[in-house]
């Protein structure tokens, strides 16, 4: 630190907020996390710093360690924001866990999927699904949870932690009824933390949070109380119907329904998608297929998509050509999926629900010894196409 601090008394030295944001980092590690905090703000200070989303993730470091989730929340969401950058990922992560701590998991959940327009992979991949199916189980979507709980697992590669295990059969017995871990094949699956990897947020116990907290300032750090939330700041603590926490400059963080970061952020892939709807819309040309477009025509169709991928997997041919996800994890996932698809081509199409870009599809598949199973199939457009993104059984109300 005398190093930096050396460079920081340098007056002819222009790098001076790279160094305080690296200062901050080295007070973080000794525990000085009010001092830290000092830097952080120093750099974003300076309007000549290009890496304010540095600054912004350490203060969110140093004000969780105190058990300021609000303040560290709005750090994180602000790195997430910046569009320089490259990989708000982590952010995003860390933006979760602050709105899992707020008791805010539908918050949480809108969080975490848009992680997924950056495309991640590996463990960052892996822990985002965990997270997901957490927050999805919290607000009681025990469906969606045991599908990110799956997405989790992945190839056997990654393994649920503690808690992520619990909530993973607690969806599990909500959904499929009394199924154990063992029959899942995750019996005796080595524990994964939150921790354990540099992508995933930093938890602590609220018990810790308040400890920290106290020992900075000498005050208790105030409950976040279930009904109005008046014990901090007050009242201005967040509640779920509450637009105006996190969202400074934008309406809103997240539109769950398109995955997409609205407004400030934007988004690589936004971009490219917005283009390709251009360019599609040009090709068209004439007004007719236009408005087919708009009304969710395509070629193939949605139905002749599905007929396809069932007569491939009866086949025992390839079926990921026909989702969506071309790298090797997500094909990976598409298999685990479709193994447990019968294997007919006899489908019957019993509902479609046509849109722009996105149309479900509810088929009867029968078996040849008897018996009908029923799929419910989402699909997303895939140029004037259509993909498969996700599958589901359908369940008789007794089941669940």
């Amino acid at each position: 630190m005398a190093s930096y601090q050396k460079a920081l008394a340098d007056v002819a030295y222009s790098g001076h907020a790279a160094v305080e944001v690296n200062l901050g980092k080295a007070l973080i590690g000794t525990g000085d996390f009010n001092q830290a905090i000092e830097h952080f703000n120093r750099a974003l200070a300076d309007a000549s710093y290009d890496k304010p989303y540095q600054a912004q993730m350490g203060l969110g470091t140093a004000y969780s360690r105190l058990g300021m989730v609000i303040e560290a929340g709005t750090a994180y969401r602000n790195a997430a924001l910046d569009d320089r950058n490259p990989n708000p990922t982590k952010a995003l992560l860390n933006l979760g866990g602050c709105f899992t701590l707020l008791n805010r998991p539908q918050d949480a959940i809108e969080a975490y999927n848009a992680i997924f327009e950056f495309e991640p992979s590996g463990a960052t991949l892996f822990k985002t699904w965990e997270n997901l199916g957490r927050a999805y189980v919290a607000t009681a979507h025990y469906r969606e949870g045991l599908n990110a709980f799956v997405e989790a697992l992945g190839v056997g590669k990654y393994s649920l932690s503690d808690e992520a295990l619990a909530d993973y059969q607690r969806a599990q017995k909500a959904v499929l009824g009394s199924v154990d871990a063992a029959e899942a094949g995750v019996a005796g699956a080595a524990t994964a933390g939150l921790g354990d990897d540099l992508s995933g947020f930093d938890p602590f116990a609220p018990s810790e949070a308040s400890a920290a907290y106290d020992a900075a300032y000498g005050a208790s750090y105030p409950e976040l109380a279930d009904d109005d939330g008046s014990g901090y700041g007050a009242g201005n603590v967040p509640l779920a119907n509450d637009t105006n926490f996190f969202t400074v400059a934008d309406d809103t963080l997240i539109d769950m329904s398109k995955r997409q970061i609205k407004s400030e952020r934007k988004l690589r892939h936004t971009g490219l998608k917005v283009l390709l709807v251009i360019v599609i819309l040009l090709v068209l040309a004439s007004a007719t297929a236009v408005f087919g477009y708009s009304q969710g025509y395509g070629w193939p169709t949605q139905a002749d998509t599905v007929k396809s991928m069932f007569s491939a997997h009866a086949s025992g041919g390839d079926v990921t050509s026909y989702w969506i996800g071309s790298s090797d994890a997500e094909k990976a996932a598409i298999n685990r999926i479709m193994d447990m698809v019968v294997a007919t081509d006899n489908v019957e199409i019993l509902y479609e629900d046509r849109q722009m870009t996105s149309s479900e599809i509810v088929v009867a598949a029968h078996l040849s010894q008897g018996g009908t199973i029923k799929y419910d199939i989402t699909l997303e457009r895939d140029l004037i196409g259509w993909k498969v993104s996700g599958l589901d059984m359908i369940f008789n109300s007794t089941q669940l």
